[in-house]
This record gives structure tokens, sequence and C-alpha cells, in this order.
């Protein structure tokens, strides 16, 4: 444990949780919506193209038409559902980090006195935190993917002593 004054042990909080921020949910909906509709679309539309000629530099724009329109559909529709199941699995996670240690929820929990190293050399450039445990593991903390990142890393710092 660190040395931390009686007046600022009130300010650590006991338990954090962290949800997943939008703001990276976001794009990978918009990502997921983009690809269903142009498998949609193409599908859609594949009747308005024809087979080309030939399959040659000649008449590549029909080449590409074709293959867009007909085989389109089965590439970006489960691509777009497959980065859209990733999204909801990213929305659903859970960081806790509370007196016995840190870790996502449903996953391995790390204890404190497990914790080699704090790197916080990008925490402030970045906000990235990565905590070393074991052999050559490690867990990255990052404020652009989770909320209460403040809290977090106080309840971090009193936890882990900072000699590590």
């Amino acid at each position: 444990m660190s040395d931390i004054p009686e007046s600022q042990e009130k300010d650590i909080p006991q338990t954090v949780e962290c949800r997943a921020a939008m703001d990276p949910a976001i794009r990978v909906f918009i990502v997921t919506i983009g690809l269903i509709a142009v498998g949609v679309w193409s599908y859609a539309e594949r009747a308005k193209y024809q087979a080309p000629e030939a399959w040659d530099v000649k008449h590549i724009n029909e080449a590409a038409g074709y293959a867009m329109n007909h085989f389109g559909p089965y590439v970006c529709i489960p691509a777009g559902l497959i980065i859209g199941a990733m999204g909801i699995a990213f929305v659903r996670r859970r960081l806790i980090a509370d007196e016995k240690g840190i870790g996502y929820a449903g996953k391995e929990r790390i204890t404190w006195d497990s914790i080699s190293k704090i790197d916080s050399e990008k925490l402030k450039s970045k906000g990235i935190m990565y905590l070393r445990y074991g052999e050559g593991k490690s867990l990255k903390l990052d404020s652009w993917k989770l909320t209460n990142f403040r809290s977090l890393v106080t309840l971090i710092e009193s936890k882990v002593s900072q000699d590590s």
C-alpha cells in the first residue's frame, strides 16, 4: 500500500466500475450499419448488372459492378453482423476494481499483490495505463474505452505501491 495522507484517503473510492465508453462503440455500429446497408443495396440492385462480355481489363467496370452486386451481399452482410456482435460484446463489458483486485466481469481477476508494475508512461499523453502481472502478462486500461477512468487510476495508485 502506498503512503497516502488521511485527508486524501477519504477521496479514494473503495469500488470502481468502469463500463464501456460510447465513442468507440458508436464507430463500430456505424461500420456495422454501413456494411449491412451496402449488402442490402447490392442485393436489391443485382438485377441491373449483367455478366460482362469478357473478364478482362477492357470490361473492368462491368465486371466490378457484376461482382459487387452479385457477391457483395454474401460478404458485406455477414461481415456487418460479425462486427455488430463484436460491438455488442464491447458495450456489455464491465471492468471492476475493488478491495480484492481488478478485472473484467466474468474473466480472470488480478489481485493487487500480483501486480508487479504500473506502466503509466502513456497516461498523460494518450490516457493509457498498463498493469504488469504474472509472467509477461499485462492489462491495458484505456481512458477512451472506459468510463470512470480517473477514479480507477486513483484506486489503482492507492492499492499498488509506486515502487513497483
